[in-house]
């Protein structure tokens, strides 16, 4: 059954003032506190507090919503001058550490001391990290829930079937389901896509946080057929993250990639003619090669989301959806890359390479149709 929730969100600087319960212990007192958004820049967290005695130490401890293992819980020392009554702050320069995508959830909780060693520990608070530039709407189906600002119910609608019919599509071909609800950010054009965060790069088209299980990405009415594809695209990314996730490694960059490549149904010609071109001159790239992050190189790039395609299409047709399935499981169990291909499909990285390009030397080799495919990038803060 499908939601719509109406938010509305009027400052581009959200200041949420929460005045606390009267915290105390001995005779420190919290008179209020409060959290100012600099979205996607930064977070500043604010009290005030009294005491009978000089309050000397203020420490802010605050935990982000994010798929992992361990609670990890960040600590950050206040700076101020000693005194009865205290008015600090501290802000959280994301600039520097890393950011957040729009509707991360942050944790947060104060300690405060005073000369006398009384200490006060203060219930924990919650804060969303939105982008309050634009009047959001959102859709919720299942899992799923996606965000727009411009556009109808309709065109809205439509990103949501295509999720829907890609998270169907990758289940059948592969038994990739999502384990986690996961959030969807539409923005109507590349610059206010860019705006969400930062030192983006000029072309960047949409970007998937992993870790926190959100896709921001640049869709419109007027390029809705890119969407569709890039929307199944970095939907993939996500489904294969939380089937994979394991606290020792990953799994091999062709793997990751070929996966999203194949369920988004089709590719640029671009990619086409890189795969044909290094066929013809034997110049292809090795399933080890592929197997590290991509070259930067727009022609070795362009070949190896190509190759990376054609081998996952390769295994998914030869052995079938129930081997690739054992091989997320297998990644899951944090299994090394040889080690994962040799107990699934009995052959290690070198030896898979040598069959699968074997195939490529045939006349009547995979082809790829051609739909116009965007740039993506992967966020792990």
């Amino acid at each position: 059954m499908l939601k719509k929730i109406v938010s509305l969100f009027f400052a581009v600087c959200l200041v949420l003032f929460m005045a606390l319960p009267a915290h105390a212990a001995g005779s420190i007192t919290v008179k209020s506190s409060s959290v100012e958004s600099g979205f996607p820049n930064s977070v500043t967290f604010n009290i005030s507090a009294i005491s009978s005695a000089q309050i000397t130490d203020i420490r802010l401890h605050y935990t982000t919503e994010q798929l992992g293992f361990a609670h990890v819980e960040s600590e950050a020392f206040v700076v101020f001058t000693p005194s009865t009554s205290v008015n600090a702050s501290w802000k959280w320069d994301m600039r520097k550490s890393g950011g957040l995508p729009p509707g991360a959830v942050i944790t947060y909780w104060w300690t405060i001391t005073d000369s006398t060693g009384n200490k006060l520990n203060t219930s924990e608070a919650q804060f969303k990290f939105d982008d309050t530039r634009f009047k959001w709407l959102s859709l919720t189906q299942d899992k799923t829930t996606l965000y727009w600002y411009n556009g109808s119910q309709s065109f809205a609608q439509d990103i949501m079937s295509t999720t829907q019919n890609a998270l169907v599509r990758l289940a059948n071909d592969t038994g990739a389901t999502l384990q986690d609800p996961i959030r969807i950010y539409l923005y109507a054009n590349n610059s206010d896509l860019l705006g969400s965060m930062i030192f983006p790069q000029d072309w960047t088209g949409g970007v998937s946080f992993t870790e926190s299980g959100c896709i921001v990405i640049g869709i419109s009415s007027s390029n809705i057929t890119w969407g569709r594809t890039a929307i199944a695209h970095e939907l993939t990314h996500l489904v294969t993250h939380q089937m994979t996730f394991n606290p020792y490694s990953g799994i091999p960059t062709w793997l990751e990639e070929g996966l999203a490549m194949y369920n988004q149904g089709s590719v640029d010609a671009t990619f086409t003619s890189a795969l044909q071109n290094a066929i013809a001159n034997n110049t292809l790239l090795t399933l080890k090669t592929l197997s590290s992050p991509f070259s930067a190189y727009a022609n070795i790039s362009y070949l190896s989301y190509a190759e990376s395609w054609n081998a996952v299409d390769y295994l998914i047709k030869t052995y079938g959806k129930d081997k690739m399935t054992q091989l997320l499981a297998t990644f899951q169990q944090g299994s090394t890359y040889d080690n994962a291909l040799l107990t699934v499909y009995g052959k290690d990285t070198k030896a898979l390479n040598t069959e699968w390009q074997a195939t490529l030397k045939k006349p009547a080799g995979n082809t790829l149709s051609s739909v116009p495919m965007g740039a993506f990038a992967l966020a792990t803060p």
